[in-house]
This record gives C-alpha cells, sequence and structure tokens, in this order.
C-alpha cells in the first residue's frame, strides 16, 4: 500500500497515446557537461509535487505543465509496439575486469554518453581495472548510464545506485524511471521492473515503449519540464 509520503511507483503505457502517472513522481534529469561538451554526470530537479502549476497540457512533447495524474507526451502511433524479449540477464553480455564485472545489453543504448570521455570508455578501461582508482571510475560511469544497458557486478552481487522513484524528463531525449518504476501497458501487462529504465518520448524507437536512441537519428528536440519548474 502507498503511504502518503512514498510516490505511487507506476507509469501506463497507453495504446497510441500518452504515458501516465502521478505527478509526484515527475522531476527534470538534466546533463552536467564538461567544458569540451561532454556528458559528465546528471543533475536533477524538484518533484513536480512539490512546483504546484496547471493541468498537464501536451504541447509538441514538451511537459510544460503538471497535475494529479500527469500525462507525459509520446508521439508514437502506438506507443506500446515491441520491446525486448526476454529479461536483462538473458540479453546482457559479460565484460570480465578485475574484481569486477560490468553487463551489458546494447539493445538498450539510449546514446546518453555518458559511459566514457574522449580519452577512455568503460570497455576501453575494464582491462585496466586492476588499478583501484579506474575500477572506481568505470563503476561510478556505469552507474550513470540511465537506460540500465550496462550494470555493475561486484563480487558476485548486483550493485546499483541508490536513486529516488521518479520519472525524469530528458531535454530532447526519453523519459528516464528510476528506482523501480513500473511499467504497466494499457492491457495491464508490465515490463521487468528495473532500477534504471528510458521510455521513449519521440516515437520513433523500434522498442517502444522503451527508447533505442532513434531520438539522436532523428533529431528529436523537445523540452524537459516547462516554466513549472
Amino acid at each position: 500500500m502507498t503511504t502518503r509520503n512514498e510516490p505511487a511507483r507506476t507509469i501506463t503505457a497507453t495504446a497510441g497515446g500518452p504515458f501516465v502517472c502521478g505527478d509526484e513522481l515527475i522531476r527534470t534529469a538534466d546533463y552536467v557537461w564538461s567544458e569540451k561538451g561532454e556528458p559528465l554526470t546528471w543533475q536533477f530537479g524538484s518533484p513536480a509535487k512539490s512546483n504546484p502549476a496547471p493541468p498537464c497540457v501536451d504541447a509538441g512533447n514538451q511537459v510544460t505543465s503538471r497535475s494529479a495524474t500527469a500525462v507525459m507526451p509520446s508521439t508514437s502511433g502506438d506507443a506500446t509496439s515491441s520491446p525486448p524479449a526476454g529479461s536483462y540477464a538473458e540479453r546482457a553480455l559479460p565484460k570480465q575486469g578485475t574484481k569486477l564485472t560490468v553487463t551489458d545489453d546494447p539493445s538498450l543504448c539510449v546514446h546518453a554518453g555518458l559511459c566514457g570521455t574522449e580519452r577512455a570508455t568503460v570497455w576501453s578501461l575494464m582491462s585496466e581495472t586492476n588499478d583501484t582508482d579506474t575500477r572506481a571510475t568505470v563503476i561510478r560511469m556505469v552507474e550513470k548510464c540511465p537506460s540500465g544497458r550496462l550494470v555493475n557486478i561486484v563480487d558476485g552481487d548486483v550493485v546499483e545506485p541508490a536513486l529516488p522513484a521518479g520519472v525524469g524528463v530528458i531535454p530532447d531525449g526519453p523519459l528516464w524511471l528510476t528506482g523501480n518504476v513500473t511499467v504497466r501497458m494499457d492491457d495491464g501487462t508490465e515490463l521487468e521492473v528495473r532500477n534504471r529504465v528510458t521510455l521513449c518520448r519521440c516515437g520513433a524507437s523500434a522498442s517502444k515503449p522503451l527508447c533505442d536512441g532513434s531520438h539522436v537519428d532523428v533529431d528529436f528536440e523537445a523540452g524537459g519540464l516547462g516554466s513549472a519548474d
């Protein structure tokens, strides 16, 4: 049972329509950039509950306002077409390092770019994880992957970042679900519940309701939360 202080951890992907969730889940999720234009980490806004606004309006894919039951834009003709089959554990391939394994499911990639810099990536650094500082760098990079394509396994245990239940709106990108939010189809079926999930906001993904990075290919442009933030 959900208490008054605990957000309802469900977002519904309606067929041919928008995503629907409680407004207390919604917040901004934007990049922190380096001086070279590299994404380094994330910064989050406050949940919508603490930023009262007029009823939610779908305006050109921009989340410009909110309500008790917020309607998140989706341009897809079918918001629930063909997510990847099976579970993450069945699809992901392991990359072995020293005292660290990173599992990788490329089908979930959204091209966020936090898995590396111009000098190194998670994959190129795995051979150097015998060095503690390098291992820590890889772990931090993996934790910033919004879709959960990459996952850390340390001493045989999955190690996930402690993220609150939320639906982050990434400018020009997907919705970022954190903290084990349930994705429910309009027929009542549910996707695998994971700590990090990204949902298509551009309508071009072949894996809807999940994002597959197509917003980059189609030059999708849409803001995050509007002036209510």
